[in-house]
């Protein structure tokens, strides 16, 4: 086992990996519950599982003065996900809340909508041995104060994807400690290997509004009105 975990290091230590990789294990799934990025320029990947229960995957940042900062948007290449496209929203000030999403904005922020062209880049880790799509990548420019980029399936469906953000590599003993985990961890995300005895089945879930939508929906109190009021205006003709 440590001759194992010797040679993970040594390829972990000599390979291109780009981003420190985190897993999202349903936790991230609001605002109050963002993912921190500790420095916007350390490049960082967080991996999360689309699901029905946490359709979003919320990252918090924090600026103390106006920058850009980078950020891709991928999906693992597996062939049931080979039309799956996930959308990326930074969440700020400065911008006009008048894009559709499937959660609450918080208040005073709106939110920067970046989707894919369509077309997708292949892209090959050499330690996790795994593949990827890659849907987007682009510098965002960004106000001074808090802000979150999230990302989410537009058409509410079931999948995988993962956010990077940051383009100076970064690590210290601790990441050479946990490069055996993260290998292990990556390739499951990846299904790659021997993959899940049986392969997922993805599905549609359904629509939720936002809590600023829900707001002007009619409550039942009104509706049984309403309701009472037609059926007196029939009478009456």
């Amino acid at each position: 086992m440590r001759f194992t975990v010797t040679i993970a290091l040594c390829v972990f230590a000599s390979s291109a990996w780009a981003h420190k990789p985190y897993f999202s294990s349903g936790e991230y799934g609001g605002a109050e519950q963002a993912w921190v990025i500790e420095n916007p320029d350390v490049s960082i990947v967080l991996y999360h599982k689309v699901t029905c229960d946490e359709p979003v995957v919320w990252l918090r940042y924090e600026v103390d003065e106006p920058t850009e900062i980078f950020v891709q948007l991928g999906v693992p290449l597996i062939d049931r996900l080979e039309t799956y496209n996930p959308v990326i929203g930074v969440v700020h000030d400065g911008v006009s809340d008048g894009v559709a999403t499937p959660f609450s904005v918080p208040a005073g922020l709106g939110v920067e909508k970046h989707e894919s062209t369509g077309e997708r880049s292949l892209f090959f880790e050499p330690f996790t041995q795994t593949q990827s799509w890659i849907l987007l990548e682009r510098k965002v420019p960004v106000p001074a104060g808090v802000g979150y980029i999230t990302a989410w399936d537009p058409n509410g469906q079931t999948g995988k994807l993962w956010v990077a953000v940051g383009e100076t590599e970064e690590f210290n003993q601790d990441d050479w400690a946990n490069a055996p985990n993260w290998l292990g961890d990556a390739r499951f995300f990846h299904e790659a290997g021997s993959g899940p005895a049986v392969e997922p089945q993805e599905q549609l879930c359904a629509v939720v509004e936002p809590e600023s939508c829900a707001a002007i929906q009619p409550s039942w109190g009104a509706a049984l009105l309403l309701a009472l009021l037609g059926v007196r205006r029939r009478r009456s003709i």
